[in-house]
């Protein structure tokens, strides 16, 4: 006998299949988009050959941990009987999941990596006064958390309660972690140290100069 996830599946695959237009491709941005900004300071950590991205990701994995310690002892959410999640949305819930066909949390991880995120840039941004260098920031974290809320919600993968709760534990362990890291005192640490390319010092190299006397002088200049 087939379980219920399985069914769940075939419901989706057979009656509710993704076409190529702008919604669908904006849910799989918004279904995706943890898992594109962790990749991106990963890679960019390796590229640059800096240990940034290593302390991001070692906070993050802190902050999913508390996230699922904290959501392990509260209730599990019993939906409304009159507003019960269909087979199409338990399907859409947990078709992009780490867990095996749902999710290892009860409280929602997407909201944490953006709250972590959101709150640990900040800090260095504000602690090196480069506000209006970082505008797209403070503009396109606040309309992707929405969005997820939004679709959480309206797709009853997750309560307002619930998601609000996730962002804050984010929030909260983003902000902790960076005063850490900036504790340290080491700027090679840090997004945003304040320190860019063009104030790096760089070794002179050697340069080849050729003299030649001026106004009769008796050695060259």
């Amino acid at each position: 006998m087939k379980s219920p996830k399985y069914n769940f599946y075939v419901y989706y695959n057979r009656n509710c299949l993704m076409e190529l237009n702008l919604i669908n491709i904006l849910y799989m941005f918004f279904r995706l988009a943890p898992f594109i900004i962790v990749s991106y300071f990963t890679l960019q950590s390796i590229f640059n050959q800096d240990l940034k991205g290593v302390m991001y990701l070692i906070g993050l994995l802190i902050a999913s941990f508390v996230t699922y310690l904290v959501g392990s002892i509260l209730p599990t959410s019993e939906p409304n009987p009159l507003n019960a999640p269909s087979k199409y949305s338990i399907a859409k819930c947990s078709q992009l999941t780490l867990g095996n066909g749902g999710p290892i949390s009860k409280l929602p991880l997407s909201q944490t990596v953006f709250g972590y995120t959101l709150a640990y840039l900040s800090y260095f941004i504000g602690v090196n006064n480069l506000q209006t260098q970082n505008i797209a920031t403070f503009v396109i974290f606040p309309l992707v958390i929405i969005a997820d809320m939004f679709w959480s919600s309206s797709n009853l993968c997750s309560t307002p309660k619930y998601l609000l709760t996730a962002l804050i534990i984010g929030g909260i362990m983003g902000v902790l972690w960076a005063m850490m890291v900036d504790a340290f005192g080491i700027p090679n640490l840090a997004y945003f140290s304040g320190i860019s390319n063009k104030d790096v010092c760089s070794q002179p190299s050697k340069s080849l100069y050729r003299c030649r006397a001026v106004n009769g002088a008796k050695k060259p200049i």
